[in-house]
Parts: structure tokens; sequence; C-alpha cells
């Protein structure tokens, strides 16, 4: 597998790995640590999946100005490779999948996988400047070749498959979560109603309508759980506002994650329009497993998915402040609607686990 983080460990690439090594495959993980987070761990094993960690200068982020750090990743994989014997490259994302082909090109009998966690090019769409301008047609026009070259290619949505309708080895695997990864979901007693975002901390005008609207209900308080580029700046408008009843917990394990959930009555789930129009996230299952009613945009993929099966609000992102402030007024005033969405959670989240993805994971390297 070729992965553009350092691995530490990233969910869904876990999950992949691990579910392959049980299923008798020998994987190792060669990564991209562009902040040399771990020196100290360069080369090491996890649960039978071997990491390979290399240290080439980048920062996440940086857009464009990584592409020297990248180009020595790439360097560095070729070289480490050079002499192994290899079946296949899991190219994670259309960074990963590039360096793959590179290295592909010098041993065509190597299957190549492509893994498109989420759409690469719409993170340059909207970035000021020239240059992020050309970088989003190039790697658009780059993605249109090598799909060419790619023997299977994995998505993780319904709607992200129907972009390439005229592809025929095209696969879904989600992100749901392993059964076993969140057993206890009983919720920890508490007197405030609790509304939880848990992920990374991106989006800063999503947050701050939800801060904002909450602090006029007394009886409803924030959790944010997660590191992110607009951290910083959350927590200054909050020390700013005086808000008291906003939690920060900034960077968190995947073993705190049941913790987070059990702390949590509702999952916030808004992010910009153009990341959620093709997007299935971690956040939607794990809230879907541990029974914690979601808040979506009614256009998302899974803003449609909530609507249908009555797993929780959604809402016109349009209208963002008028729209919290209706279903904060909601559960204020009757807290048992709550119970209603956990209901129909239970009914339906053994659809949603890990395990129905091993069999069509599995079938691509049979």
């Amino acid at each position: 597998m070729i992965l553009t983080n350092s691995f530490d460990p990233d969910p869904r690439v876990y999950k992949e790995a691990k579910t392959l090594v049980d299923n008798g495959h020998d994987v190792e993980i060669i990564c991209w640590d562009r902040e040399s987070k771990y020196l100290e761990r360069q080369e090491e094993e996890i649960d039978g999946i071997k990491v390979k960690r290399i240290f080439s200068k980048g920062k996440y982020g940086g857009g464009y100005k990584q592409i020297l750090g990248y180009l020595r990743f790439i360097k560095e994989v070729k070289i480490y490779l050079s002499n192994k014997t290899i079946h296949a490259l899991h190219c994670h994302d259309f960074d990963g999948l590039f360096t793959g082909y590179m290295v592909k090109k010098n041993n065509k009998a190597i299957k190549l996988v492509y893994d498109e966690h989420d759409l690469f090019y719409l993170y340059y769409k909207n970035r000021n400047g020239i240059i992020n301008k050309i970088l989003y047609n190039a790697i658009i026009l780059k993605e249109r070749k090598l799909l060419h070259k790619v023997d299977n290619h994995i998505v993780v949505t319904p709607n992200m498959k129907k972009i390439y309708n005229d592809k025929n080895n095209i696969s879904i695997v989600n992100n749901a979560p392993l059964k076993n990864a969140i057993t206890n979901i009983n919720k920890v007693e508490r007197q405030n109603i609790v509304i939880g975002f848990i992920g990374s901390v991106r989006y800063y005008e999503e947050l701050k309508v939800l801060i904002d609207e909450a602090n006029n209900f007394k009886n409803i308080s924030i959790l944010i759980a997660g590191k992110g580029l607009k951290l910083t700046k959350l927590k200054e408008y909050i020390s700013n506002k005086g808000y008291s009843k906003v939690e920060l917990i900034g960077e968190y394990k995947l073993e705190h994650l049941e913790e987070l959930y059990r702390r949590i009555d509702i999952t916030y789930l808004i992010y910009p329009l153009k990341d959620s129009m093709v997007s299935l996230p971690n956040k939607f299952f794990e809230s879907v497993i541990t029974e914690t009613p979601i808040i979506a945009d009614e256009i998302s993929e899974y803003g449609e998915i909530t609507k249908i099966e009555k797993l929780g609000w959604v809402i016109d992102s349009n209208d963002l402040n008028n729209s919290i402030r209706k279903i904060l007024q909601e559960v204020n005033s009757n807290s048992s609607i709550i119970d209603y969405y956990k209901n129909n959670m239970k009914e339906v989240k053994q659809k949603y686990y890990w395990e129905n993805n091993v069999e069509i994971l599995c079938k691509i390297y049979k």
C-alpha cells in the first residue's frame, strides 16, 4: 500500500490492510511522514501489517508548496521497492496513485489498485492563486489518463461511483467501522445535552455558527474533538466571546473514540457542500452504530440517507443559523426526539459495519 500520510493509523487504511492480512495477504504500508513525527518508528509492525515510513519534508495544508517533498517521497518509494517482489500496489488517493504509477512503469506485471477516498482535485478548486487553478485542472486530466492504467478502482460511496459510470472495474468499499471497534455505547450521565463534532477541525464557519446558536440555550453544550488548521482560530474566538459551554479536546487517538461518542448525544456533520456531495464519512457510520443522532446537510450524500432512514435532522446549509436554531429549539423543548432517532438507528445499524466490505475487498485480490 502507498499512503501519503504518516499512518498513525489512518482508520480506513488500517481496516483494509488488516482485512487483507487476516485473509492471508502479506501487506506493507509505505507512508509519507512529512513532518517526521515518527522518526523512532521508521519500520514497525502493527497487528501483522508492516509499516515503512519515509521522511521527506512537507507540511499538511501546504498545498503546492509540498511538491518538492512529494517528489522526494516518490523517489524514495521507487528506491525502496526496486529490489522487492510486489504483486500489487494498493494506492490511496490520487497522490498515492501517481506514486504507484511511477513504480509500475518499471514493472508492468504489478496489479495497480486505485483507492479513491475523496475527490482529490477539490482541495485545489477554491484556493486562491493561479498555481492552484492549474493544479486543479492538471489533476483532473492526469487522473483520467491514469484510470486507463488501473486494474481496479475503489470508491467509498454510491454517488462517487456515479461519477465514473462508464467504467466497469469499480468497487464500493465504504468507511464503516469494525464491529468490535466500539462496544460500549451507553451515554455518560450528565445534565446538558451535548452536541459533538469529532474529526478534523478544518471548517471554521460551520463550527462557529453551531457554537453561537448553542450559547443561547442553557442546557445545550458543545464538544469538539480533533486537530486541524482552524483549531487555533476557533479557540481564539471562543475565548474572546467568553463561551463557557464549549469543550475543545484537541487531538485524540482511536482508542478514545468510544468514550467520545459516549459523551455526546448528537453528532454535528456539517461540512462545506463541495466536500459532502459525494461523501459518507467515518463519523456518519460511527454515529449510526453508537446510536448518536446526526445533524446533516440535506443535499449531501449522507444527508439523503439521514432523511430517508430518519437518523436525525437535515438542514439547509444556505440558511445555517436559522436551520440550527430550529433544531436546538426542538431538542430543548422535546428531548425525547433524540430517543426516536436512536431507535431508528438501532433498527438499521447492522448494515453499517465494516464486515460488509470484506468480501468486496478480498475479491479484488483473488
